[in-house]
């Protein structure tokens, strides 16, 4: 007998995952760096960084055309690895807790709205029942008359 495959299961950390690194490949770096070079420091660690990434952005722009899309393709790459790495540590991305929040949470609308149909049928239940009943009666007192009218015809 042959192995069925598992259909894949939805998982939100990947999903998440795969979204931010496909932004990361898609996102223009060079816009990100001169904006980071942009901003005004915090304190010392984050002018440091700024310095490193001004120098990063000479270097870049003295690059040619060619070295440019080779250096945005490894930078991008990089990100996309490193943060991929960083996220598959469960420390850092725990989905556990919004995934079991996102089933309570249909298991909940769907109790609502099975409570919702019960009720709904439950009252067209009532009235159906009470409107065979008027029906029923109504037809009941029809013929208690009409054998009425032939009593008094037989008299």
């Amino acid at each position: 007998m042959a192995e069925e495959e598992l259909p894949p299961t939805m998982s939100v950390g990947g999903v998440i995952k795969e979204k931010i690194v496909e932004s990361i490949k898609n996102m223009d770096v060079l816009t990100v760096l001169q904006k980071m070079v942009a901003t005004t420091p915090e304190d010392e660690e984050s002018e440091e960084i700024r310095e490193k990434l001004k120098g990063v952005l000479d270097k870049y722009n003295q690059m040619s055309e060619e070295d440019q899309q080779t250096f945005m393709k490894q930078i991008k790459e990089g990100l996309a690895t490193k943060l991929s790495m960083k996220l598959d540590d469960p420390n850092v991305l725990n989905t556990d807790a919004l995934e079991v929040a996102i089933k309570e949470a249909v298991v909940n609308q769907l109790i609502i709205v099975g409570v919702i149909v019960f009720i709904f049928i439950a009252l067209l239940v009532f009235f159906g029942y009470k409107l065979y009943k008027s029906i029923k009666e109504k037809e009941k007192k029809r013929e208690e008359k009409k054998k009425a009218k032939q009593m008094k015809k037989k008299k």
